[in-house]
């Protein structure tokens, strides 16, 4: 059974790299968010932190096969709660950006290079 600090551990990797803090303040820091795991055949690939209307995306690797499922299950139910969603991306991570976009969420600020979006449809629902 995939666990809490499994995904969140798969979701560290993915950034660890460009962030200037360890594993345990990047779980500390998601500490009352809800982790939800992105599995592929089986296979932890990613998960998705999910607090209020804010989402936030990480792989270990991408995945193969559609994540629509993934998307209309979590983006749904959040745009159906709250209107809108909000997520940010950092600065250089294009593929993550153009993810962002294709989803529907469109930029409305950004601040020390992160950008900040907000997404109130999506094509994928």
């Amino acid at each position: 059974m995939t666990t809490r600090a499994d995904v969140l551990d798969v979701i560290y990797k993915s950034i660890e790299a460009k962030v200037p803090f360890d594993k345990g303040v990047f779980a500390e820091f998601y500490t009352g968010w809800d982790v939800l795991p992105l599995e592929e055949n089986g296979e932890l690939i990613g998960g998705v932190l999910a607090k209020g209307n804010e989402l936030h995306v990480g792989y270990a690797r991408q995945p193969r096969a559609t994540i629509r499922p993934y998307i209309r299950a979590i983006l749904g139910r959040a745009l159906e709660e709250h209107g809108v969603v909000l997520t940010s991306v950092e600065p250089g991570n294009t593929v993550g950006l153009r993810f962002c976009e294709r989803l529907g969420f469109v930029k409305y600020d950004e601040i020390n290079g992160v950008s900040l979006l907000k997404c109130s449809r999506s094509n994928y629902l």
